[in-house]
């Protein structure tokens, strides 16, 4: 990749590198507490990269949960990763496996979301931009769990301002793309989805299912989108 790459990537990726600084120095605390060592933190953070299925193996822990129930959650809980990366395949297939297997891994739903918009509005948009991007956020949130792990208790973090600051950034992603319809009504589905759960399920499990739920949703209305184009360009 070249510097313009780097340039162009970290420009776009900046406000959520940012708001993944607070988030993780929460994350390697919480991490430390529960009987992580920092290198453990470190490759978690390097390997997982996610934060709700990191947050959740500190509370689970911490709580007494098995190991393996822990690890069906975090299955779970990620498995959303193989719509967000099945939805780059077309962008990607003229890259080499190496190039694609590092993009895999570093695909969050903040990452994800950024990239998605850019290609779709930026002509010059760039497979190598998008990678240095996702570069840089996950070294960003591997950094920043690595610091807060070594902390400890050192420091206080407030758990209502970490949820005001990764809910800003959520909003932030949707408001940047309310010019596409599909997003606009895909976040009207989800949060619909997220409601109705919350009324019978643990917040836990709502966030999984609306999330797993609104990325299968999205993904239909981009394939009624393309049929439909398709359909009227043969006619």
């Amino acid at each position: 990749m070249q510097k313009d790459d780097w340039l162009a990537g970290a420009k776009i990726i900046f406000p959520i590198s940012i708001s993944y600084i607070p988030l993780g120095l929460a994350c390697g605390i919480l991490l430390q507490q529960s009987g992580f060592h920092p290198f453990s933190v470190f490759m978690a953070s390097l390997l997982i990269y996610g934060g709700a299925s990191q947050f959740l193996i500190a509370s689970m822990l911490l709580s007494g949960a098995a190991i393996i129930e822990i690890i069906t959650m975090v299955f779970f809980i990620n498995l959303r990763h193989l719509l967000m990366a099945s939805t780059f395949a077309k962008r990607l297939k003229r890259q080499s496996t190496r190039f694609n297997l590092l993009f895999a891994q570093i695909i969050t739903d903040e990452s994800f979301a950024v990239n998605t918009m850019k290609f779709k509005v930026d002509k010059d948009w760039t497979p190598e931009k998008a990678l240095a991007a996702g570069i840089i956020a996950h070294m960003t949130w591997v950094g920043s769990t690595f610091i807060g792990s070594l902390l400890g208790n050192t420091i206080a973090l407030s758990t209502v301002v970490m949820n005001y600051v990764l809910t800003a950034m959520f909003i932030f992603l949707l408001v940047s793309q309310m010019d596409n319809q599909i997003v606009v009504w895909t976040g009207i589905f989800g949060m619909a989805v997220a409601i109705l759960l919350k009324l019978i399920l643990p917040s836990g499990i709502v966030i999984l299912f609306a999330s797993v739920l609104a990325s299968l949703f999205g993904l239909s209305l981009e394939l009624f989108k393309d049929w439909k184009g398709a359909r009227l360009h043969e006619s």
